[in-house]
């Protein structure tokens, strides 16, 4: 960005003034295997004076101040002249897009906000480019301020060391360090989620024990702090906590051990069939390396093996089963710790309807027990189809015929259906690539008798399954924050493990930029490599399962009525083809949706019973002039959902975007959020919290939100 300071290099980010700007925004988001290349590069284009300034050292992430003309301007390291990058005027095309500055006080960066240790040098201000995420995970985070231009500026000290958090949890130096203070746990810093989309100050312990899980909860009674439990940090809001009340500390069970059958257990069920016992600290990969090669499934299950047992028990995770509910629906016993430090086991099912999808408002579940499938064959595939009109009738057409749903004839308001021999269905849209013809694909699972003799691939259990999953738990990793650990451990402990950037042809790539043309190339390019993800997979472990690490994107998930699928989708590539012309933020993904037959399981489930329609709106940020222009498309989105379709939110993703004082844009707010759940069940389900947790160990987070009466 070009600053208004003299042209010298400056060790901290230059003030957030600016005349203009000729910012050039590629791809977006921690790479997925799925959805690479999800990479970002932020490009900063330099007239053709800007030959003075360079960078010292060797990091190519680095953000160096170079003399233009009488100005500064700030790019990394590969970008500037003779670095590997290009400085040159933006290509035909390139529209300049205008970036807000101040003349007052608050344009001027404070370098407090990068020098985090006081000695002098910045900490933070630097973006890694080929990670997506702040360099120096250890001081720095994203904390996005108005005005900043590039995403360094947005990395700033995390500042939890601050003297005002003196006598708060936030504060408290035996929370920072557990293992000194004789508790046993790990510390895993401060919490953030894993899309770094909330990042707080919250002390984030892993006990290892139950004894340890004791003397942590003990303490956060004699102290009166509050105690949030997180899982694999997948949820997108403030589900564990929004970093606000700075006496809320966060416990994981990423490196807790049960004891006999609930660390992991088999069990045969009178008539037949087999239950699953399991630590609630396990991830999916976890148990599917157990299950999977004796031929078990759970009944329903996600994309990604990255989630904690005991997040999808609290929450309400669904997969793309046509006659599966919520997978918390398939819990038959639970383990838990309330908040006096007793262990109860939770088997009856009036009980168990709180405890499921209860969002940690009641206590710690250390262990659950699952239904299991048997499934001799199974039968993973897509199927990939120009549509030959956009209509209504096109689209069940695709989703009856093409995608073989299992759904009646009643189903959906076109007449009809296939074979029905699909168990399950996840249905992608690319918009962005044809108006009138778009790209419909569908990943489909069928099992047992319904598989077609004839398929090609895989459908058994592949011979070398047992060694793969052992190979994927232990491959090493690292990311900038905690070091070196094995996949199977950062997966457990912040949900996706730090994956880098594909290399790609940036100086082709620049030739042919455009934001609209990036978007293009990201939404087609994801729909190819999901159906290479889903072939490779079932050749390795034949599980179900596609996806195997996260990208990092924006996430809006809507329950509608079969019958208004259509309606939702067609009003996603309205949005999505408008966004095209857009300086100022261009949707970039696939639209998506599935099915799921919700079962009467938990209190606080955020829909009743019946079949429903989940759609889902994707998009990675960086394509977005700021945070503000993606929330208020999403707020356009969801009162569209809402206001006209009757939607209710998935709790995990992004949803309840309003109006703050300040004139922005924010979500899961107050008024939106107490209208999700009935007041029967807000009473019901507070009668028995009382009872579990009389002194409120537990209750904060967002789940509170839910349970607060609306305003008259």
């Amino acid at each position: 960005h070009f600053g208004e300071s003299p042209a010298a290099p400056r060790p901290f980010p230059a003030p957030r003034a600016a005349p203009r700007a000729h910012i050039v925004a590629a791809m977006a988001g921690r790479r997925a295997v799925a959805l690479a290349p999800a990479a970002l590069l932020c490009t900063l284009w330099a007239p053709p004076a800007a030959a003075a300034g360079h960078c010292s050292g060797d990091d190519p992430a680095a953000t160096c101040a170079v003399a233009a003309g009488g100005e500064t301007l700030l790019i990394q390291r590969a970008l500037q002249p003779g670095g590997g990058g290009v400085a040159r005027e933006p290509p035909a095309g390139v529209g300049e897009l205008e970036l807000a500055g101040s003349d007052g006080p608050d344009s001027v960066v404070a370098k407090e906000d990068y020098d985090c240790n006081g000695d002098g040098e910045p900490e933070c201000g630097q973006w890694n480019y080929q990670m997506s995420m702040c360099q120096n995970q250890h001081y720095c985070g994203v904390k996005f301020r108005f005005g900043d231009l590039t995403l360094g500026q947005s990395c700033r000290c995390r500042r939890c060391h601050a003297k005002d958090l003196h006598n708060t949890a936030f504060g408290d130096a035996q929370l920072q360090q557990p293992d000194e203070a004789g508790f046993n746990a790990l510390s895993w810093g401060t919490f953030k989620n894993w899309a770094d989309h909330l990042d707080t100050c919250a002390p984030w312990l892993m006990p290892r024990t139950d004894a340890d899980l004791r003397k942590v909860l003990a303490y956060a009674r004699q102290m009166g702090y509050k105690v949030r439990i997180a899982g694999a940090a997948h949820s997108s809001g403030g589900l564990v906590t929004d970093g606000t009340d700075t006496n809320v500390f966060v416990v994981s069970l990423a490196e807790y051990a049960a004891s006999g059958d609930w660390e992991f257990g088999l069990h045969d069920v009178k008539g037949g069939g087999k239950r699953a016992t399991v630590n609630a600290g396990w991830t999916l990969a976890d148990l599917y390396a157990r299950i999977r090669p004796q031929g078990y499934f759970l009944p329903t299950q996600t994309m990604g093996y990255f989630f904690q047992i005991g997040g999808l028990v609290a929450n309400s995770v669904h997969g793309g089963g046509y006659d599966r509910g919520f997978m918390h629906s398939y819990v038959t016993r639970l383990r838990v710790m309330t908040a006096d430090g007793s262990i109860r086991i939770i088997d009856k099912e009036e009980e168990l309807r709180y405890w499921r999808c209860s969002y940690g408002l009641l206590g710690i579940i250390l262990g659950a027990e699952f239904q299991l499938e048997h499934r001799v064959e199974l039968q993973m595939y897509t199927v990939t189809k120009m549509m030959p009109a956009w209509s209504e009738k096109e689209l069940w057409r695709f989703i009856k015929r093409d995608g073989e749903a299992d759904l009646s004839p009643e189903v959906g308001p076109v007449a009809g259906h296939g074979t029905r021999k699909a168990w399950s269905g996840e249905f992608f849209l690319d918009f962005l690539n044809d108006e009138h013809y778009p790209t419909m694909m569908v990943f489909a699972q069928k099992a047992n008798r319904s598989v077609d003799i004839s398929f090609e691939g895989e459908l058994g259990l592949p011979k070398d399954a047992h060694s793969t999953y052992y190979s994927r738990l232990t491959k090493m990793v690292k990311d900038d924050w905690h070091g070196r650990m094995t996949w199977g451990q950062s997966a457990r402990r912040d949900g996706s493990p730090p994956v880098a950037v594909s290399p790609f042809d940036v100086r082709e790539l620049l030739e042919k930029l455009r934001p609209w043309g990036v978007a293009k190339r990201m939404s087609r390019t994801a729909l190819k490599h999901i159906a290479q993800l889903v072939d490779s997979t079932r050749e390795e472990v034949n599980d179900g399962f596609w996806e195997v690490q996260a990208p990092s994107g924006l996430s809006a998930s809507y329950f509608i009525k079969p019958s208004k699928v259509f309606a939702a989708m067609d009003k996603l590539k309205q949005m999505h083809r408008a966004s095209l012309g857009s300086q100022d933020f261009v949707w970039n993904l696939p639209g998506e949706f599935r099915f799921v037959h919700v079962k009467d399981t938990a209190v606080l489930q955020p829909v009743e019973a019946g079949l429903w329609a989940n759609v889902q709106a994707v998009s990675f940020e960086d394509l977005a002039k700021n945070e503000q222009l993606w929330k208020r498309e999403y707020m356009r989105l969801e009162e569209y959902m809402v206001n006209k379709l009757g939607a209710k939110p998935h709790i995990g993703r992004l949803w309840g975007f309003g109006v703050t004082e300040e004139k922005t844009v924010e979500p899961f707010s107050d008024a939106f959020a107490c209208t999700v759940l009935s007041q029967k069940a807000k009473d019901d389900f507070m009668t028995y919290r009382r009872k579990q947790d009389p002194k409120h160990l537990f209750f904060s987070g967002l789940g509170v939100k839910l349970l607060r009466p609306c305003k008259a």
